[in-house]
């Protein structure tokens, strides 16, 4: 039966599509800003005599102050508030957190201070750059983009590390900070490519005007993400101690592994829509086995290389189920919920990274007497989860639910 046509659909010009999205992307290159002082943290801790577990609160506690930012976000986007000053004001958070130490750093609290405000700003972004597309882009674009999201993310990631990395080698932990002019140039991308009033897009929104509703699917994505998080973090947290405890190398090739990590996040993000498409009932389990077979690469191994693959294979692991779980979203409800179903999906997800210490930890020391460690711990865990999400089938039943 044919729909009634209540007014013609309209279609963004390919000039305003392009600018948008590269606007957008440049919004989810902010995605890692909080972990920019890693490198320095031997420094750090030296200089205010701290031990390892309290400087690296400088990106833990940034962890919770995303789920906030998730939140607020979620209920922000939801009001009358143009999305284009959202998304500098969140920016601008960054900037302020980032450039402060420079002037102020006697002070550690003071210091934990300003990453708390980029964790702020960077839980914003991680949220923003989702609902920018959700509500800029038609849907045909929005698959391809929102996996460019993860490309872009692990992009701002190397910058922001490694960057600051060698600015801190040549000039002290204090001149780490400088990389935050990376974000101010962000700003202004945003400011000249993101549209304060977007054009119209070829979409029929039957919803709206109605009520905010969150379906069960915005919590089953959440949840599978909260997992993919708890995954991720393992080798974030882990790497470095595994390589010196296994004699596989010294602290440059532990950094070379996280780095290698992201570049197998960037580089899969660039096929993350063709990926969806082409397994839009299983990207997420083959996004767990993908997990699962780099941990026990990596766990059982005993070599550097092998560490170097797996970690890789890490990165790109997280790019298919990051880049996937938006776009789930965003079909899953209302055009006017998305933005809060959104909100909710990374305050749900950021919890997964700041427990996965206590949660994976723990197993391992469970198991250590049978010959695991934590990768290897890790890797059965997530087959486990790869066996679970395919049983349970819950990406079928969304896309069926969602698309008829």
């Amino acid at each position: 039966m044919d729909t009634p046509s209540h007014a013609p659909l309209q279609t963004p010009s390919k000039s305003y599509i392009s600018k948008t999205r590269i606007g957008v992307l440049a919004v989810s290159s902010m995605g890692m800003a909080a972990l920019a002082i890693t490198p320095s943290y031997a420094a750090i801790a030296k200089n205010f005599a701290l031990g390892n577990t309290s400087v690296q609160m400088l990106t833990s506690l940034p962890n919770l102050f995303m789920m906030l930012a998730g939140l607020i976000i979620g209920k922000l986007t939801a009001s009358k508030i143009n999305l284009k000053t959202l998304t500098l004001s969140a920016i601008v958070l960054v900037v302020i957190g980032g450039f402060l130490p420079l002037a102020f750093n006697t002070s550690f609290a003071f210091l934990l201070f300003c990453s708390c405000l980029v964790g702020l700003g960077q839980g914003a972004c991680t949220n923003l750059s989702q609902v920018l597309i959700s509500q800029m882009l038609p849907e045909k674009e929005r698959q391809s983009t929102m996996g460019l999201t993860t490309t872009f993310t692990n992009i701002g990631g190397i910058i922001f590390i490694m960057g600051g990395g060698q600015l801190a080698a040549a000039s002290g932990w204090v001149s780490n900070y400088w990389i935050y002019i990376f974000s101010l140039l962000v700003l202004v991308v945003v400011l000249a490519l993101v549209p304060m009033h977007p054009e119209a897009v070829n979409d029929e929104d039957e919803n709206a005007g109605a009520k905010i509703q969150l379906n069960k699917y915005v919590f089953y994505c959440a949840a599978w993400a909260f997992f993919t998080m708890l995954l991720n973090n393992v080798l974030n947290n882990n790497i470095s101690l595994f390589i010196a405890d296994e004699k596989l190398g010294a602290t440059s090739q532990a950094a070379l592994t996280s780095t290698i990590s992201l570049i197998g996040g960037m580089l899969c993000g660039l096929i993350v829509g063709v990926i969806g498409k082409k397994f839009k009932y299983t990207s997420i389990s083959i996004s767990f086995l993908l997990y699962g077979l780099s941990y026990l690469l990596v766990g059982f191994g005993h070599s550097l290389f092998l560490a170097f693959v797996g970690s890789f294979f890490v990165g790109a692991a997280m790019s298919i189920a990051m880049g996937q779980f938006p776009y789930l979203i965003s079909i899953a409800v209302g055009k006017n919920s998305v933005s809060m179903a959104l909100g909710v999906y990374v305050a749900i997800y950021s919890v997964g990274g700041v427990v996965s210490p206590f949660i994976i930890n723990p197993l391992t020391s469970a198991v250590q007497g049978m010959g695991m460690n934590v990768f290897s711990v890790s890797g059965i865990l997530a087959l486990i989860l790869a066996v679970l999400c395919i049983s349970l089938n819950f990406q079928k039943k969304l896309v069926q639910d969602s698309l008829g």
